[in-house]
């Protein structure tokens, strides 16, 4: 990871982030012990019923969902025909793909990416653990090429500091599966809130396992009535929201 250090504690003194950076960084590290799971679990079947969704690209690599996790996403997508999707975090686009294929046969994806020329100039911090994810050769490599590929357009921006508004209030389902701190958990959940059409639909989080993504939703369940209904579904580390 040195080839990356140098270069994001350059930009943090050029911006005057660093000792903020590093002050957030140990807050956090401090707090690992309070990561601990609390929303309610809920079976998929629960959810979803018994359908079958089309599952595409099965074989997981390493920072894909899970098999189990890609059925729970299908079946999802495939219980509401979202007309609209929003995602952060393309990686290869193995969700994409499957959050598409089960929408409703004329459903747009907008899936996007942090470049990986940006990885050392973040808006916020990130965790070690997400570089290699984002140093990738092609972003949405396993959509690409598919009779979906027409129906998702890539987008490359930080979530932090991308413009939502031509966005807002068209989005049927959301997929956060970004920068895994706690800064960007918060950040993209924010941000991605006002995309929901007339304020419902279904947002889905990924890795409620990594301690920060466990202590951001934690947080929005004790302290925010709009997430009183936030759920982990049963055997994954998805978190689902039903806004209705």
């Amino acid at each position: 990871m040195k080839k990356y250090l140098l270069p994001r504690i350059w930009h943090l003194l050029k911006t005057g982030k660093f000792r903020e950076e590093i002050s957030a960084h140990y807050k956090h590290k401090k707090k690992k012990e309070e990561a601990v799971k609390i929303l309610p679990e809920i079976s998929l079947e629960e959810l979803t019923g018994n359908i079958q969704p089309l599952l595409l690209e099965m074989e997981a690599r390493d920072g894909n969902v899970t098999p189990d996790e890609l059925k729970a996403l299908a079946s999802l997508s495939a219980r509401f025909k979202p007309q609209n999707i929003f995602e952060i975090g393309t990686f290869d686009g193995r969700t994409s793909l499957n959050l598409i294929a089960n929408a409703a046969p004329d459903a747009k994806l907008f899936t996007l990416d942090l470049p990986k020329t940006a990885i050392t100039e973040t808006a916020l911090r990130i965790k070690t653990g997400d570089r290699k994810f984002i140093d990738k050769p092609q972003s949405g490599s396993r959509f690409l090429n598919t009779p979906y590929a027409a129906r998702i357009q890539q987008i490359y921006a930080d979530s932090a500091v991308f413009d939502y508004t031509p966005y807002h209030n068209t989005m049927d389902m959301i997929f956060v599966d970004g920068a895994h701190s706690y800064e960007y958990v918060i950040n993209d959940t924010e941000k991605v809130l006002p995309l929901l059409k007339n304020g419902k639909g279904i947002i889905l989080w990924h890795d409620y396992g990594w301690y920060e993504v466990i202590l951001a939703l934690n947080e929005y369940y004790k302290q925010d009535p709009r997430f009183k209904k936030l759920v982990n579904i049963k055997g994954s580390t998805i978190a689902c929201l039903i806004l209705e």
